[in-house]
Parts: structure tokens; C-alpha cells; sequence
């Protein structure tokens, strides 16, 4: 074991592996032969698992299997997975439209955290990753998933001076909070080289429950952006957002960090 890890938690985790693996199950003596820890040690463990529904007893044979719960773990995962696979495929066909690099991104505390990105085919584009964090009030995606925030929880996000990308930034979280109040009444944020210069930004949030749970936005370079572009991904970004919104209603999908 690495000496980093705990090690309690690592023998539950060895416990929900086993059971996983196998269709029978095994007993509470067979547990602690495999993953090589005593009975009087697990069973505690054990017991929690199974009162939380992680792990299931047969009554019948005295083995544990996996239990509805970790099942319903799983299923957020592929479900998580399944919306993202789903935006992605409307994002590439978004960027077939407009030309234009689009991105995917989630709220991570005060940041934009970039799940999903499809690329410009145009050599002169925004520079992003996946992974990569930047202050949520530098972008028109931090604006989409603030946008149902209050002032006092913007300030707790913001306790200090807020940060900037280019001389462009809003760090006045007065302009900025008015800003998220017409996001909430447009449904639509917009960045003018907040992020990066040169750069103009379009976002939607995605909605569930009345809270933005992810946004999606174009980024164009402001030689490129006229009117006639903008209500094109407006209306492609739209399509987008009641597309997603819909298989939120419709299912247990969501989106987390």
C-alpha cells in the first residue's frame, strides 16, 4: 500500500472490488482470506456497507454481492458520460456551422473548469484545454453558471479582489453581478476579450432543477464576428441547450465536477 493512502479506505474499496468481480459473491471468511485482513477488522465495514445498500447478503448462502447503491453510483457515471458524449456530438456539428472553436465547461468553486472543447478549423482561435481552470468572472461560462447566484454568494465566492485575465476583465463585482442578472434575463452571457484579447465570447447555460449545471459557448475572434454570425450560434447554441435540457427532464443525468 502506498504510505499515503488510508488504509481503512483502501479496504473498502478492496471489499467493492471483490464482490464486484464476482457473480456469487463471497462470505465474510472468504472476504478476509482474499483481500488478506481479519474478519474482526472488515466486518464493521461490512456491516456499513451493506445497512447503506453498497453490498447485498444472501441470506440463503451467507455471501455478500454488490448492492443497489454502488449500482446507482455506476449508472451516474455512464450517465454523466452519456450527456457529455450527447453535447460533444452537437458541439462538432455547431463548429461544422459557425467555423468557430466551442467549448464545455462546469463551475469549480470560483473557476471555469473546461470538460469538452472542439477546436476552430480557422488557424487564428481561442487557446484552451480540457482541464484547464480560469476565473469564472473572465468568461461568458462563468457567467452562464452563476447567472441564478445571489450577491452574497458571489461575494463568498469572490471574498477578495477579483481576479483578471486582460485589461478587459470585470473585476468590479458590482458591474459584474449586474451582468449575471442579464444573463438570468436574456439566457444568454456574453465576454468581449475578458479572457483573452481579441477574442468575443457567446454562452448558454444548461439548466436543471432552475440551476445551471454546465454551459456551452463560442469563442470568435473579433475580426471574424459580425451581426449575421452571432444570431447564427445563438440559435445553434439554443438548439443546443433545449436539446440537453430535454434529457436532463427526462432522465437522471447530470454533470458534476
Amino acid at each position: 500500500m502506498n504510505p499515503t493512502e488510508h488504509r481503512t479506505t483502501n479496504r473498502v474499496l478492496d471489499i467493492l472490488e471483490l464482490l464486484a468481480s464476482s457473480e456469487t459473491g463471497y462470505s465474510l471468511t472468504e472476504v478476509s482470506k482474499i483481500i488478506g485482513a481479519p474478519k474482526s477488522s472488515i466486518f464493521p465495514m461490512i456491516h456499513t456497507l451493506e445497512s447503506r445498500h453498497y453490498i447485498s447478503l444472501n441470506p440463503n448462502t451467507l455471501k455478500y454481492t454488490i448492492g443497489v447503491s454502488t449500482f446507482a453510483i455506476g449508472s451516474t457515471y455512464v450517465n454523466n458520460q452519456n450527456l457529455l458524449s450527447h453535447i460533444s456530438e452537437e458541439m462538432s456539428k455547431l463548429v461544422e456551422i459557425c467555423n468557430e472553436t466551442c467549448s464545455l465547461g462546469i463551475l469549480d468553486g470560483p473557476n471555469v473548469l473546461y470538460i469538452a472543447k472542439k477546436d476552430s478549423p480557422q488557424s487564428l482561435r481561442l487557446v484552451t484545454y480540457v482541464g484547464k481552470q480560469v476565473s469564472a468572472n473572465c468568461t461568458a461560462l462563468g457567467k452562464c453558471l452563476l447567472c441564478k447566484m445571489q450577491f452574497e454568494e458571489i461575494l463568498e465566492l469572490f471574498p477578495d479582489k477579483m481576479p483578471s485575465c486582460t485589461k478587459y476583465s470585470i473585476t468590479d463585482i458590482n458591474i459584474f453581478y449586474n451582468q449575471l442578472k442579464q444573463v438570468e434575463a436574456e439566457g444568454f452571457a456574453y465576454e468581449n476579450e475578458e479572457f483573452s484579447e481579441q477574442i468575443q465570447c457567446i454562452a448558454v447555460p444548461i439548466m436543471k432543477n432552475g440551476k445551471p449545471i454546465v454551459a456551452v459557448s463560442v469563442s470568435i475572434p473579433s475580426f471574424r464576428n459580425d451581426n449575421k454570425k452571432i444570431e447564427i450560434i445563438k440559435r445553434e447554441l439554443l438548439n443546443i441547450k433545449l436539446k440537453a435540457e430535454l434529457l436532463l427532464r427526462n432522465s437522471d443525468m447530470s454533470l458534476k465536477p
